[in-house]
């Protein structure tokens, strides 16, 4: 089996025999894609056909026009209704075509069968061309053909909504209401208040059902926002997520115990992590005051401010950092959107799923990503880590200039002490001097 198939999908054991059932598994997906594909498209045909011929007739001035006018909004919410299980059947046809289509990206992977980068002649968004399953969205845009229902079932049922009401004023009178009420004056609202209103209903019915696992419309308009205010940002968050899953995957898969990490990373990066939701806002105030050196400076190597130098990123906003924005470009405009994309992220998963992938993910010297590569590149193979070395890789976090220093680590002992976590000071200094003499970090 290709050793793609067990990067991308580590947890399935590959042999001669699963290799049959995946080339049945991809013929039969295959199929059911191709035959739900021209399904979708032979029904939206048939919704445009009857719609074409129904609106004629209603609004037509004839004797055969139907006279509705005074059932108009009882016949408007049956229309609605029946808009409404329409569209939910195309999202659903939908979203089983754009799960086939993955699946039969996924056994094509699993099978070893790689197209290539040939995106001149077959484009990555198309299912003959894609190597990345996630590349085939669930909402392609609103003028992909996949829309067409929607855009259909919407206009035709403004215009039977907007011919159903006497329209003499440009408005209908609500009288049910208004007797509910005991509300002597009729209720006069404008015709095309109605059309908005049915709009919106099906245009939030439609979006909102056609997202991602983790996706949702808080994430949809956050993704907007960052293009229209430009932010360089890997806006894949479905497959971004899905390497960090592997990322984790992989530490499950070497054994390696760093449960120890998880409170030494907290207290020394994120004190208040188990509090807040994702962004911690008197940390971000600590922060903008920290940058300015009459807060973080050492005398006779003794803290003397209560702070230090600090972001005041909370882990879920690093975390954020590391996987969606990218550095370099403007330092306020990068935290705005870290703090909008922590709020979804702690939405998606459980504080300790948080952890396990900023553990899995995150920087932890130059060029060094995730607790793995970190581990081989400081002590190399071991499978259980002292509270001293966990120590050691969280100090270590983005530091990009391998160097390190003393009164630092001095105060970082000092604040795991006061949260009843202490360590061995002499095998802490004994690790930094076997990296100092292998010459992976510095002393300044």
């Amino acid at each position: 089996m290709d050793s793609k198939g067990e990067q991308y999908f580590p947890t399935y054991k590959f042999d001669e025999k699963s290799r049959d059932v995946l080339l049945k598994e991809f013929e039969e997906a295959q199929k059911i894609a191709n035959t739900q594909t021209q399904a979708y498209a032979q029904v939206t045909n048939l919704i445009l056909l009857a719609f074409a011929i129904i609106i004629p007739l209603f609004i037509s001035k004839e004797k055969y026009s139907i006279d509705i006018k005074e059932y108009s909004l009882i016949f408007v919410f049956v229309i609605f209704i029946f808009g409404a299980i329409l569209l939910r059947y195309f999202i659903e046809v939908q979203k089983q075509i754009i799960f086939n289509a993955r699946k039969v990206i996924t056994l094509r992977l699993m099978l070893g069968i790689d197209y290539g980068h040939i995106n001149l002649t077959l484009p990555n968004w198309r299912v003959e061309g894609a190597t990345n399953p996630f590349a085939i969205k669930f909402f392609a845009g609103w003028l992909n053909f996949r829309s067409t229902p929607f855009w259909i079932l919407t206009i035709a049922l403004n215009i039977l909504f907007a011919s159903s009401i006497e329209m003499k004023d440009f408005s209908f009178t609500i009288m049910y209401i208004s007797k509910f009420f005991n509300i002597n004056q009729e209720i006069k609202i404008p015709w095309y208040f109605g059309n908005c209103i049915i709009t919106f209903i099906y245009y939030y019915v439609f979006r909102k059902n056609l997202v991602d696992r983790h996706e949702n419309l808080y994430l949809i308009y956050i993704k907007k926002l960052a293009n229209i205010f430009k932010l360089k940002a890997f806006l894949d968050t479905e497959y971004i997520l899905y390497r960090a899953k592997l990322s984790v995957i992989e530490l499950q898969r070497l054994n390696i115990d760093y449960n120890s990490m998880y409170e030494i990373l907290k207290v020394i990066e994120d004190h208040n992590y188990d509090k807040h939701n994702g962004v911690d806002f008197k940390a971000l105030v600590r922060g903008a005051l920290s940058q300015f050196k009459v807060y973080r400076s050492y005398h006779n190597n003794k803290v003397k401010a209560i702070m230090v130098k600090s972001g005041g990123s909370t882990i879920t906003m690093q975390l954020t950092r590391t996987l969606f924005i990218q550095t370099r470009q403007n330092a306020l405009k990068r935290k705005i959107f870290e703090i909008l994309f922590s709020f979804w992220l702690n939405k998606q998963f459980s504080k300790k799923e948080i952890l396990d992938f900023y553990i899995a993910s995150v920087r932890f010297e130059n060029k060094v990503l995730g607790l793995a590569n970190a581990i081989k590149f400081f002590f190399g193979d071991i499978s259980k880590l002292t509270n001293e070395e966990c120590f050691v890789l969280v100090e270590r976090l983005s530091n990009v200039s391998s160097t390190f220093k003393e009164e630092r680590i001095k105060f970082l002992i000092a604040k795991l002490e006061k949260k009843n976590i202490v360590l061995n000071k002499k095998n802490i200094y004994a690790i930094y001097s076997s990296l100092e003499k292998d010459n992976k970090i510095k002393k300044i």
